[in-house]
């Protein structure tokens, strides 16, 4: 593996613990210092959801409410691959007690409650037709102004999204999560052995939300307690783990992932020590392998099958970022992700960039409220929406500027 290989996977894993008595902070899955896992409803964070009928299927929408008037600008927010529309939901709860808007969640095809006639057509261009054809459903030709935000894939999808000739007018703003095309197209290569490291079944949506949490998926656990439902589902109704939150009964015994042995077992996950030298060795029991009893939810979608699709989501993403006419912010967890097309811009005043540290590539969910500050700071510069009381008073105007 490369060494710029070996830094995109770095930046991707949760910190690593401070060197104190030797024993990792990281104990395995157990009641000794377990957090609370149990999952959240969505409903906390948005108002409603609607279900849009398209040519390519029924699209789960997630809506916070309405806006005080009907032009104000709608935050469109397409999830990264895996995820789903509920991974923007501590943003959506923030942003909206910041400015005057609406959030607009998709789950794209082949994730969350989305039932598309073909889920495994995940091509860039299947994807943005797909959010053009959500929008016109749900506002006709009359679109209110957009803010198009975007995560991983789903930020590769809003930049193609905002050169539709359909939508283009109509966008006022576009802000991109953590994602840029050198080094996406870089760590590619890497992602399939990613992939099969993570568990394919959990005992529990708390076990998910646990793992989700620990492997550093995402670092924020009141995030994970409501998106992670959102990603898995049931084996034996089929249906996403969301639909069982409200009526959930927390699990207190997880079995055999439940020890709490500090040492590690065989079924721990063993972080190999880092460039720096950190001689520090972190252990926590991950779930166990496909067929083992006890295992009730699964991905709600097999990553590793759509390799094909992967090159095709970043290919020409810088290009197409420089090229859009609205305005363009850039989120990025590490000031080492520029690639040199977006470095040039980034020297000529093309684009906001603002990074943002103490947080994995999961960016809106392990900080969403610095998220939606540098976001609501950015509209308010261009004069797309005004500060709500809350927002006058946290004085997000005079926000960070980025670099």
């Amino acid at each position: 593996m490369s060494t710029l290989q070996k830094t995109i996977m770095k930046n991707k894993l949760p910190p690593r613990c401070p060197k104190t008595s030797g024993v990792s902070k990281l104990a395995p899955f157990g009641a000794g210092r377990r957090k609370d896992y149990t999952p959240v409803s969505w409903k906390q964070y948005f108002e409603r959801f609607v279900d849009v009928e398209t040519d390519g299927g029924t699209f789960r929408v997630y809506l916070s409410p309405e806006p005080d008037h009907p032009q104000r600008p709608r935050f469109v927010t397409l999830h990264g691959g895996g995820y789903s529309g509920l991974s923007w939901a501590l943003f959506t709860e923030e942003i909206t007690n910041m400015v005057h808007c609406q959030v607009v969640s998709i789950d794209l095809r082949g994730h969350g409650e989305t039932k598309a006639n073909d889920s495994d057509d995940l091509s860039a261009e299947t994807l943005v037709k797909d959010v053009e054809q959500v929008l016109h459903k749900l506002y006709g030709d009359s679109l209110p102004p957009i803010i198009l935000v975007g995560h991983s894939m789903g930020g590769a999808i809003a930049v193609r999204t905002a050169l539709l000739p359909t939508l283009e007018p109509f966008v006022q703003g576009i802000a991109v999560i953590d994602v840029v095309e050198g080094t996406a197209m870089d760590a590619l290569a890497s992602m399939q052995s990613f992939l099969r490291g993570r568990p394919t079944h959990f005992k529990s949506i708390e076990h998910a939300i646990e793992w989700c949490v620990r492997s550093g998926q995402v670092r924020n656990v009141d995030s994970a307690k409501v998106s992670m439902p959102g990603q898995i589902v049931n084996c034996d109704t089929g249906l996403l783990a969301t639909n069982e939150v409200e009526s959930y009964q927390p699990v207190e015994d997880l079995g055999e992932a439940g020890s709490r042995h500090d040492a590690p077992h065989h079924d721990s996950i063993l972080e190999e020590e880092g460039a720096e030298g950190e001689g520090m060795q972190h252990h926590f029991a991950k779930p166990a392998v496909t067929g083992d009893r006890g295992m009730k939810y699964r991905w709600r979608i097999a990553l590793a099958g759509t390799e094909r699709h992967w090159a095709g989501w970043f290919r020409g993403l810088s290009a197409a970022f420089l090229a859009a006419r609205a305005p363009r912010l850039l989120l990025l967890a590490s000031v080492d992700g520029l690639d040199r097309e977006l470095t040039v811009g980034q020297m000529q005043g093309k684009f906001q960039m603002q990074v943002l540290t103490r947080c994995g590539h999961a960016v809106h969910e392990d900080t969403p409220g610095e998220v939606a500050r540098v976001i609501a700071a950015f509209v308010l510069r261009h004069h797309i929406t005004t500060a709500t009381d809350n927002g006058e008073l946290m004085n997000i105007a005079s926000g960070p500027p980025g670099c």
